[in-house]
């Protein structure tokens, strides 16, 4: 090998001044991209929140108008009895109906209605609250939500993918960011009472 040779193989690669021009060049794409990807991946959770209330809600409301249909000529509503008027709060998680209040507030349960007639189980029937949500609704088993009806009317729903999840979404009223207790009142919907959910709808159709 002949000295010039090796004096070119000795100054083949980079210099210290372009290796840190470069690690600069790469450290501004990293502030500038990183910020942009957490937003993303941040709406993208919350958008998806907002579809499934969104759809929640119309699913829920088909089912009371079918049961206000149904009930026109009975003596008593399935959900608030001979009265067939009220409030009626619903909470599912894991695939089942974790809770449910009607005519009740936080301090009460006074259940009109039996838990096998409203579907609480895993494997609800088919002609209960339950089983008509999982007809209606592809995610009822994976999705944790929050139902308010007054009067055979949905007036607010708010899901997440699991009750101890961050990213709430509503519907009528959206939430906007993560942790957004301007909608709900609460950062999860594992923490959310009859109280927080009537703020939430009075709100929502304000």
């Amino acid at each position: 090998m002949t000295l010039q040779k090796i004096k070119q193989k000795v100054h083949d690669g980079f210099t210290l001044l372009e290796m840190i021009v470069v690690v600069g060049i790469i450290g501004i794409l990293l502030l500038v991209a990183v910020p942009a990807i957490s937003n993303y991946y941040t709406n993208s959770r919350l958008n998806s929140a907002n579809s499934d209330a969104k759809v929640l809600f119309n699913s829920m409301q088909t089912v009371m108008q079918e049961y206000e249909f149904s009930e026109r000529s009975a003596k008593e509503s399935f959900f608030y009895g001979t009265a067939k008027t009220g409030d009626l709060f619903m909470v599912g998680k894991n695939g089942s109906i974790e809770k449910y209040y009607i005519n009740a507030t936080d301090a009460t349960t006074a259940n009109f209605t039996t838990a096998d007639k409203i579907g609480a189980g895993t494997n609800p029937a088919s002609a209960t609250v339950g089983g008509r949500l999982i007809r209606l609704y592809p995610d009822y088993k994976t999705t944790s939500w929050c139902i308010y009806v007054k009067d055979y009317r949905v007036l607010g729903v708010v899901a997440a993918s699991a009750s101890d999840s961050h990213f709430v979404g509503g519907y009528p009223l959206k939430a906007a960011v993560k942790n957004d207790t301007s909608v709900i009142g609460t950062s999860t919907i594992g923490n959310l009472s009859v109280s927080t959910m009537k703020a939430y709808c009075t709100r929502a159709w304000a």
